[in-house]
Formats: structure tokens, sequence, C-alpha cells
């Protein structure tokens, strides 16, 4: 089955939201240090896509197999540094109003990270970065019976 991609490119989510609805549907075949991952869902039953919180929304927002919870921040393109500044201020508000007794995980998912991340993100404990790609096939079907 051919792939295709224009000019040999990496094939991207056109929008935000797409990638957001795509990681979030799978996000069960998605493992962070190991731990697979659960959508999380507050009290009143709001669940952890774009969770509002008072210093913005959280792209997604999830549970890990120990409970421990793992903020999403999704760019489509590139994942440039000033994206781990956004991460932290979520994973401070998460440790400071839903998880004061246990680690809070990060998670950078972006179509590419660009050297400025890796080095920024290296040194900070329970950040992760994660590259995307899309792929697309096509497929004759035959038409015998």
């Amino acid at each position: 089955m051919p792939r295709i991609a224009p000019n040999n490119d990496t094939l991207l989510f056109p929008l935000e939201s797409h990638l957001r609805d795509f990681i979030a549907k799978h996000l069960p075949s998605i493992s962070v240090g190991n731990q697979k991952l659960h959508l999380f869902v507050d009290d009143s039953g709001s669940d952890g896509v774009e969770y509002q919180t008072e210093v913005g929304r959280i792209d997604i927002l999830a549970l890990n197999d120990n409970d421990e919870f793992v903020v999403f921040e999704l760019k489509l393109s590139k994942g440039a540094d000033q994206s781990l500044g956004q991460l932290l201020r979520y994973m401070g508000w998460v440790n400071s109003h839903l998880s004061p007794s246990k680690p809070v995980h990060g998670v950078i998912v972006a179509g590419d990270i660009d050297s400025k991340l890796k080095y920024a993100a290296s040194i900070v404990p329970n950040v992760s970065l994660f590259r995307y790609e899309v792929s697309f096939a096509v497929e004759e079907v035959s038409l015998g019976n």
C-alpha cells in the first residue's frame, strides 16, 4: 500500500482540534513513562479535553495507571521552547489544585521538536516530548466477488 505525503513532506493534522480529539480518543494506547493513560473526569463530570483552569485551557488532562496526572500541550507543527513554559504553568496549576501529594507529568506533542525545546526539556523532571506523524494510504479495491 503506497504511503502518500506531498513532496515527501510529513503529513500533519490541519487543525489542533483534530490532533487533540485523535489523542483523546486513543489515550489508552499511549504510554508515558511505561504507564497507560486514561482521560481525567472531575467531580462535576467535566472531562480532561480542553480542561478549563484559571491559568488557561489544558489541551488534554489525563491520569496514568498510578492515578498521577499527565498534562498534554499540543502543537500542530513545531514545538518551540515557549511551549515548555506553557506546559509548566499548567502542571503547576494541577499540582496546586488537583494533585498536591503526587507527581504531575507533562507531555508536549508536536509535528516537530526543535533543538531548543529538547535542551530545555532535558533538565525538567517529569516532562516528555513526543513527535507525531499522520499516515495516509490508498489501496485499490478489487471489483471481483
